[in-house]
């Protein structure tokens, strides 16, 4: 469903009414794993209404690899890999917080940040999962442990500097955050990622600095007319490559 949309929006030729060849660089093998985790073969779910969206893309290209629309995905229905646009949590601070601070703060993955009770700017306070603090830590283990005021301050210290620099970076990953970037979505507070545009976000570390926005297929032929369209693909530098090499070698450890 995914790339048949995908294929009439970018070329204009109707998959269902012109006879067409289709290019993709998914992977029958990833595919069907995730099939598997799906039907609940290759993973024991809880109960009927835990759900799931699941996207890999080539790190490389950039290309979109495989997809799982949900458990009980219907034709047409709601794709929970591309469709939606929910909250990231945790998954944000790297990207929203960690990069810019390395890039415009501190290059260093052991840079220390003082975990003790804080508020954000209006006064609001910010807990922790397990409701207590770890005093003076590296950027290393709050990343690895997932602690919210680090990245409240790493936001904040970005901001205090110039706060376009968050803004402009997120947009340049494909993060839609709304109208305003506030420093709640320092620890994911915001709408606007799918599993898709994780994917794509989190590849840029792997890439070296550039995002490549993912695509579904490479190219297509219509065997009526003989028209073919080719999708090429645009890397684009996001920041720099130190900055991906020092969040990527903290992300492996975690």
């Amino acid at each position: 469903d995914y790339v048949l949309d995908d294929v009439e929006k970018h070329t204009g030729f109707n998959p269902y009414e012109n006879e067409l060849e289709i290019y993709t660089n998914f992977d029958p093998a990833i595919q069907a794993s995730l099939t598997a985790v799906e039907k609940g073969e290759a993973y024991t779910f809880p109960n009927d209404v835990v759900q799931l969206g699941i996207a890999v893309t080539d790190v490389k290209n950039g290309s979109i690899v495989a997809l799982s629309g949900g458990r009980g995905y219907k034709a047409k229905g709601l794709n929970r890999a591309t469709d939606i646009s929910r909250q990231p949590g945790s998954t944000a601070k790297p990207l929203i917080d960690y990069a810019m601070y390395i890039q415009n703060i501190s290059q260093s993955t052991y840079a220390m940040f003082l975990d003790e009770p804080t508020t954000y700017s209006n006064g609001t306070k910010i807990t922790d999962y397990d409701n207590g603090y770890k005093g003076l830590i590296t950027m290393r283990y709050a990343l690895q442990d997932s602690r919210n005021i680090p990245a409240l301050l790493a936001f904040q210290e970005v901001a205090k500097q110039d706060k376009t620099i968050l803004e402009d970076f997120a947009h340049s990953i494909g993060i839609n955050y709304g109208e305003e970037l506030y420093e709640s979505a320092s620890i994911g507070g915001f709408n606007g990622m799918s599993p898709l545009g994780v994917a794509a976000a989190y590849a840029t570390f792997g890439r070296s600095g550039y995002y490549i926005e993912p695509y579904s297929f490479t190219k297509v032929v219509n065997l009526e007319t003989g028209e073919e369209y080719k999708n090429s693909y645009t890397k684009t530098e996001v920041m720099e490559e130190t900055t991906a090499f020092m969040v990527n070698n903290i992300l492996i450890g975690v």
